[in-house]
């Protein structure tokens, strides 16, 4: 049986490409409201549209608030709240400024804090809703360059614990997802010899070939979905067996 998501109201942050574009298109395709929470309506409105797109910059705490009201202006409710938005320069740790150090926080842990802090009054109202935070397999590997990514990755999973025990009352569940290497536009800047990746990766995932954002929906789509009515405070690996714990 397929996953239904039918007239569930799913916000994604980051939504602008890669992995939350593809997240909100699927959505769309089982039967959800899917919204997409944008940086810059100019420049994403028409790549996520039929989505309704809204503006959402997760380092922005006034401007969450005024996305979360007018979402449930418009539905009455949220159903699903995914923390996608992230960032992830690489920078040796030696390099790496207090400035920088924040940045990264900012956008990845603190973010998806200021998300909850919002949108956490609203589920409570509402008796239930779902919370998915977007972890990262590098949290695991503890790959180099990455050290301020990491320490944000390793946050959300504490988050991610924290928030099921408490809200767990309210028939609120939070997870999170470690993805593996998604094949997305960010990708592409950073690596655009896609062969090399590819030799490289299948070196060392057990399965072959290459996580997309269509491929990575599935998942997202269960955790947000009634079938999953009994998992909450779990981190679920998806990165065709590059790890396995």
């Amino acid at each position: 049986m397929a996953i239904e998501l039918t007239d569930k109201v799913c916000v994604v942050t980051g939504a602008g490409e890669g992995v939350g574009r593809g997240l909100v298109a699927g959505f769309l395709r089982r039967g959800a409201h899917a919204v997409a929470g944008v940086r810059s309506l100019e420049k994403s409105a028409a790549a996520v549209a039929p989505a309704w797109a809204v503006k959402l910059d997760v380092t922005n705490a006034e401007e969450i608030r005024e996305a979360v009201a007018a979402i449930v202006a418009r539905f009455g409710r949220i159903d699903v709240w995914i923390n996608n938005a992230g960032i992830y320069p690489r920078q040796p740790a030696d390099e790496i400024t207090t400035e920088s150090w924040r940045k990264i926080l900012d956008t990845n842990l603190d973010g998806a804090w200021r998300c909850c802090e919002a949108i956490i009054p609203q589920l409570k109202r509402q008796q239930g809703g779902v919370i998915i935070n977007v972890g990262s397999v590098v949290l695991r590997l503890g790959m180099s360059h990455l050290t301020h990514y990491l320490a944000s990755k390793g946050g959300l999973v504490g988050m991610t614990r924290g928030l099921a025990r408490d809200l767990g009352r309210h028939n609120v569940r939070v997870n999170c997802v470690h993805l593996g290497a998604v094949l997305t536009e960010g990708e592409l800047r950073l690596f655009p010899d896609q062969a090399a990746v590819l030799q490289s990766l299948e070196e060392k995932q057990a399965l072959r070939g290459r996580l997309t954002p269509e491929t990575v929906e599935p998942v997202f789509a269960f955790l947000a979905s009634d079938d999953s009515r009994d998992v909450t405070g779990q981190c679920l690996t998806v990165d065709r067996g590059w790890t396995h714990d």
